[in-house]
């Protein structure tokens, strides 16, 4: 049955102009890492993925992004094309660290609003709690259709530093089930060699589905250059989102200044559920963070 429903998607698929998809936004660093990064020591990406790190910072921020993206069907045809913004601002200069976020996204006649704020806390010399609320608009095309939704979600993170060169993190993204297809859990873990290289592992579940067919993984290293510079590059399989792909980056990183870039190319697998046509996409994207 499922075979059957998928060819009469493809076939009305060529009676229609295909959009180009408007994946869930990621930073330009977690571009670049696969979107690896839940036990990374990370402040302007609190209210994309793991909140709880924040708390172990003491300043703030004002972090802005561009990225544009190329979608290119099986056969190398383009079919469209997108682009994001994204401003960040963050406080961790007080007792409760926060962060604020906003995301545009446009392909075509397809639009994509969120935004989040977040707030984190240690419970300890050594762990943090943090929470997530996300709110989200789409306006998605798929066969021909347009159609509009708005949800909201809580994330709730949880970090802790083994030791100062190994660490764990925890994020559980929409526990209460508000969101369509975002439900699942991700344990992350992040180790450091003599402070110039750092290896990254991620690895999670939507724990309410069948977890062999429902998990995902990402994989990452970075590479300190010199003492200002830093080399990531990252790969991942989301099979909750029928998704895989690799990232490449680069960040010169000053103590107020942060520049990013980062290469991400990702592959759609076809789905009615998720509203997505087989597809490949190419990402591009450059941000600067500021922090004082």
């Amino acid at each position: 049955m499922t075979k059957i429903l998928s060819l009469t998607a493809t076939l009305l698929v060529l009676q229609f102009n295909i959009s180009a998809k408007i994946l869930d936004y990621k930073t330009t660093r977690l571009k670049s890492t696969g979107g690896a990064g839940v036990a990374s020591l990370l402040m302007d990406e609190a209210t994309i993925l793991n909140p709880a790190p924040i708390a172990f910072f003491n300043m703030s921020s004002v972090y802005l992004e561009q990225t544009k993206a190329d979608n290119t069907d099986l056969n190398d045809s383009p079919i469209g094309n997108s682009t994001n913004y994204a401003v960040i601002a963050s406080d961790s200069s007080k007792a409760l660290k926060g962060s604020i976020s906003y995301v545009k996204a446009k392909s075509g006649e397809e639009n994509y609003k969120q935004i989040s704020t977040s707030f984190a806390s240690t419970i300890g010399r050594k762990s943090s709690l943090g929470f997530t609320y996300q709110d989200m608009k789409r306006e998605d095309i798929y066969l021909g259709v347009k159609e509009k939704s708005d949800y909201q979600q809580v994330n709730i993170g949880v970090f802790h530093a083994i030791t100062p060169n190994f660490s764990l993190g925890l994020v559980a993204m929409d526990p209460f089930e508000k969101s369509p297809n975002n439900t699942k859990a991700v344990l992350g873990m992040q180790y450091q060699f003599q402070q110039y290289i750092s290896l990254m592992l991620d690895a999670g579940a939507n724990y309410n589905e069948e977890i062999s067919e429902n998990s995902l993984w990402r994989a990452a290293i970075q590479f300190r250059v010199l003492s200002d510079f830093y080399l990531r590059a990252g790969m991942y399989d989301d099979q909750i989102a029928l998704e895989s792909g690799s990232g490449f980056g680069l960040s010169w990183i000053q103590p107020k200044l942060t520049l990013n870039f980062a290469i991400r190319n990702i592959s759609l697998k076809e789905s009615i559920d998720l509203k997505q046509v087989e597809q490949d996409i190419k990402e591009t994207s450059f941000s600067v963070s500021y922090r004082f």
